[in-house]
């Protein structure tokens, strides 16, 4: 064989390129890098090596599990060095290519030995994945399927099976590795070096009896609760988007409470009932409400809502007899990072259910000749009629489906909310708005708008004195058509059942001219606003609670507080029914004739202003020695209210002009209200051994409502709790392997105040706080005196001095339960009330007709209710 020059060249040059290559290769292995990561994933190791060499590293994800976890710490150590360390215990491998290193799984297994030879470099701490296997189980010893195991700090995990068992790959070296179960106590375990087996047992967590439960004027724990109380928190609400307001997404969430929608119409609440009692008392963050105020928090910012179904409700005395609901708003934790939240929802609603009606002409007619001809004998209907209704092609005689013309399938709903939280040692916060819209099934005409804001900000200035304030703001706009003749949003529901199949919305099926069917404040073509009219109505709320907290140094336990609460509201409602022509069709002679509709404009503007204050002030002692916990608490509370509310009517000019003018005006009503009430509450505690609680309370109340001497109401509750399964017998009797997990029985009973006197129970005439005074009633007519126009008064009539206070007695007995560590909770309650001194008249007295005067109403009547229930 011959080897010419040129294959030398050749030969020489490739052995030179080779050379090179081999030498650029070797030269990038040997630089030098410094590492310090504690389990972190194979690729960020890969590329902090890359920002400290020249080196790119090629490779699969997928392939090479680039996820795994590795701990390797080096200084100052060649590259070669620290990717032997890193990827042999993970069966990788690598090939360079100049600044190329591709990494890739080894196909050959790595030995043991071959582990333990590599030279390690001073400091370095190798990393080499492993399998740990185990069992969990409780305190019993039976096996606990579906145990979520987790390596701490990381996604790692996995899960244990229907033997309590598991196993999961976690990187060598000292490593956590935590333990999580429903209804247990988490664990975090330390798994050693070298260890490949590990066994845990799991405690039943009690942290459902150890809950705290805000009740009246304090917190308690659930497990020292001895009222009938039910709690629902943010997770539950936070679940159900069930409407706009806060009632309409809480039934069936509350045992014992009732929630009844009277209409879906935007913007609609329910009507909240404790036990069928009636309209119950609100508290939000320690202030009473009234229900519009409650149903308008952004169902986002609640934290918790208490119900008060017994006497545990005695200690808000006043307006409290119907039970209380009380409402905690979120708040920011301390030590907390700050963290943003966005909750964005949007939904379709559609009616459930509606009575069908008759959709068919001939139908319609022929059940009205039946009818005639049952009550009358005869009928004007005659069959020739009826054939041409049911044939249905004849103008006058075809059919049209109101229902369907009046209900717009899927109206939407929107909500977004985005709060902020956080907190250092010293101050936390929570920020959040909301904004919401929600139009009716009965067409996009009809909207509900509402915008929150809550600002809960807590500082802690010293470490006895603490200071919060708390803003709450909200504006709402309702926004519809305005039509005469009742309920905007009743009267197109109404239409449905009253209009007749045969009648039209438009005049020979033209929509430029109404068609006038006789009663066309339910004709739905009329009912918009650009024909009937408008209404809108603004509330603009805000609502600030400014807290102060101290710890009275020298006695244990004794802690002082204080809030003062302003609250202004502002609702501004506008409505303007237009004038209107409706028309009937003449077919022969193709012409439109006016035949109804409206020259009588109605424009109306009212406004009223709400303005409230609060003042509270509070001391509190808790204390514990030995086995014996003593808990009590004072407060005292004032509490004013004046309300200014205005309305004007007036007959515009035109439809298109919206300002009211003094000439255009015929009615003007001014009215100016105001209430104040003060009440004295004291409760004391006491607990032993965490097996029986007692609670005693009393609060004394004065009401502007009555008489001098008839304002003042005291208003006792006692409860007691016995928890058997703290008894040692019981223990022994149950063992450990008891599904049963705690059992209290408790027993309350208390009087409490109602100061809503209304007569005939009608919310239009309750008891004026005048009535016990003689005088005249002002503005009660008009005269003509000497040419002169004079507003007249009227004797008020009989004085009414003897009504007080209606008193609701309430007794419950129950037990509550809980079951396999706390996931089945229950309870059992029997309920009885016996209300007093309610409004009645006298018949044993006979008054002469010729007084002028029938007997005053007095607390002469009473009624009770009773139950049992199961939840």
């Amino acid at each position: 064989m011959r080897i010419t020059v040129l294959q030398c060249f050749l030969v020489c040059l490739f052995a030179g390129v080779s050379w090179a290559v081999d030498g650029r290769a070797q030269s990038a292995l040997t630089q030098k890098v410094t590492l310090d990561i504690q389990n972190q994933d194979v690729k960020k190791v890969l590329k902090e090596l890359e920002k400290q060499t020249n080196i790119k590293f090629v490779f699969s994800s997928r392939l090479i599990q680039s996820d795994r976890k590795a701990t390797i710490k080096v200084t100052n150590t060649q590259l070669a060095s620290v990717l032997d360390q890193l990827l042999k215990p993970l069966q990788l491998s690598y090939k360079i290519s100049e600044d190329l290193i591709v990494i890739k799984p080894d196909k050959t297994p790595v030995k043991v030995s071959d582990l333990e030879q590599p030279e390690v470099a001073p400091g370095a701490v190798q990393t080499v994945d492993r399998t740990l296997r185990g069992t969990v189980k409780d305190e019993a010893g039976v096996a606990l399927p579906g145990v979520s195991i987790v390596l701490k700090g990381t996604q790692t995990g996995t899960s244990s099976d229907e033997k309590g068992a598991f196993s999961l790959t976690v990187p060598n070296g000292e490593t956590t590795l935590i333990f999580s179960f429903v209804g247990f106590l988490s664990r975090e375990i330390i798994v050693n070096e070298g260890q490949t087996e590990v066994d845990v047992a799991l405690k039943v967590d009690d942290k459902a009896l150890e809950e705290v439960v805000v009740v009246g004027y304090g917190t308690q724990k659930k497990e020292s609760l001895t009222g009938a109380i039910s709690t629902v928190t943010s997770k539950d609400i936070e679940r159900v988007h069930g409407g706009s307001t806060v009632s309409s997404g809480l039934a069936g969430k509350i045992p014992g409470v009732t929630f009844r929608m009277p209409d879906g119409r935007p913007g609609a609440s329910a009507n909240v009932q404790i036990r069928n009692m009636g309209n119950p008392l609100f508290v939000i963050d320690g202030i009473q409400q009234d229900a519009g105020q409650f149903n308008n928090i952004s169902p986002n910012d609640i934290e918790s809502i208490t119900v008060l179904k017994d006497a545990s409700a005695a200690i808000y005395g006043v307006r409290a007899a119907n039970g209380v609901v009380v409402v905690t708003t979120k708040r920011g934790k301390n030590g907390t990072k700050n963290t943003v939240n966005i909750d964005a929802y949007t939904g379709w609603q559609n009616w459930s259910r509606f009575p069908n009606v008759v959709n068919d002409s001939y139908q319609w007619m022929l059940g009205r000749a039946e009818a005639e001809m049952n009550q009358y004998g005869k009928t004007s209907i005659t069959p020739a009629e009826l054939e041409k209704y049911k044939a249905g092609t004849e103008p006058g005689y075809q059919t049209f489906n109101w229902k369907d013309f009046i209900i717009k399938k899927n109206a939407p709903l929107y909500s977004l909310n985005m709060n902020m939280t956080g907190g250092s040692d010293r101050i936390s916060y929570y920020i959040s708005a909301t904004h919401l819209k929600q139009f009716a099934v009965l067409g996009r005409e009809f909207t509900f708008k509402r915008t929150n804001i809550q600002s809960n900000v807590d500082a802690k200035i010293t470490d006895r004195l603490k200071l919060g304030v708390q803003i709450n703001g909200r504006i709402e706009n309702r926004d519809q058509p305005g039509i005469p003749g009742g309920d905007d949003y009743w009267l197109p529901r109404f239409a449905i059942l009253r209009n007749r199949p045969f009648e039209r919305p438009y005049a020979n099926d033209n929509p430029d001219y109404l068609n006038d069917i006789k009663h066309n404040e339910t004709n739905w073509a009329y009912n918009n606003k650009k024909l009937g009219g408008y209404w809108t109505e603004y509330w603009r709320v805000l609502q600030t609670n400014f807290t102060g907290e101290y710890t009275i140094p020298g006695i244990k336990g004794l802690v002082a507080k204080g809030m003062y609460s302003y609250y202004i509201a502002d609702r501004v409602m506008n409505g303007h029914e237009y004038t209107y022509e409706a028309y009937t069709y003449n077919p022969t002679e193709d012409t439109y004739t006016v035949t109804g509709g409206s020259t009588n404009p109605w424009r109306e503007r009212g406004t009223k202003k709400v303005m409230r204050n609060v003042y509270q002030g509070q001391l509190n002692y808790n204390n514990t020695f030995g086995k014996h916990t003593v808990g009590a608490t004072f407060v005292a509370e004032r509490q004013e209210e004046q309300v200014q509310e205005q309305w004007v009517h007036a007959v515009p000019k035109t439809n298109v002009l919206p300002l009211i003018y003094f000439p255009t005006m015929d009615t003007y009503n001014d009215s100016e209200f105001e209430l104040a009430r003060i009440g004295y509450i004291g409760r004391a505690n006491y607990d032993y051994a965490g097996k029986y609680y007692l609670e005693l309370s009393a609060r004394r109340d004065a009401s502007w409502k009555f008489a001098p001497d008839r304002r003042v109401g005291t208003f006792p509750s006692a409860s007691v709790g016995w928890r058997i399964t703290e008894e040692k017998f019981v223990k022994d009797l149950l063992g450990s392997r008891s599904i049963l997990d705690d059992l209290k029985f408790r027993a309350s009973y208390g009087i409490l105040g109602d100061d809503n006197i209304l007569f005939n129970n009608d919310p239009n005439n309750p008891l004026s706080p005048y009535a016990y005074l003689p005088g005249y009633n002002y503005n009660q007519g008009n005269v003509i005196l000497s040419g002169n126009a004079v507003v007249t008064s009227r004797d008020k009539g009989q004085i009414i001095n003897n009504i007080s206070w209606f008193k609701s007695k309430i007794t419950d007995i129950g037990a509550d339960f809980s079951l396999l560590g706390t996931k089945v909770t229950g309870s059992v309650d029997y309920f009885y009330r016996l209300r007093t001194g309610l409004l009645g008249r006298k018949y044993d007295l006979l008054v002469p007709s010729e007084l002028g005067y029938s007997l005053p109403e007095e607390n002469v009547n009473s009624d009770r209710s009773k139950a049992g229930k199961v939840h």
